[in-house]
């Protein structure tokens, strides 16, 4: 006798996201006022991974009015390598409804 499987489809209603406020060291460097320029993206770039020691890619998430409503680590690489999927980078940008990203990754700076 033979086996069916059926196949079921599932209609996703919600996604959950973990939300953790950064450390205050962290939030205190990000500006409550919009992103207007590439230097503004920087100057924050900076501020949360300038002197790492290894290769962080981030997603920094803006609203309708330029302003960062979220700040998502895709990946924490290595000295000389950051693998990051376009998964994760589409995943924290739609979970977090927002109306644009920029996407920011640094190189270490070995002395």
């Amino acid at each position: 006798m033979e086996q069916t499987i059926e196949k079921v489809i599932f209609e996703v209603v919600r996604i959950k996201q973990e939300i953790r406020p950064l450390p205050k060291e962290y939030a205190e460097k990000i500006k409550l006022s919009p992103i207007r320029s590439p230097k503004d993206a920087i100057d924050l770039a900076v501020s949360l991974i300038g002197d790492s020691d290894r290769e962080h890619f981030l997603i920094i998430c803006l609203n309708v009015k330029n302003e960062v409503n979220a700040v998502h680590i895709a990946h924490i690489g290595s000295l000389s390598a950051s693998i990051v999927s376009q998964r994760e980078i589409f995943k924290s940008a739609i979970i977090n409804n927002s109306a644009s990203i920029i996407a920011v990754h640094n190189i270490p700076v070995i002395t």
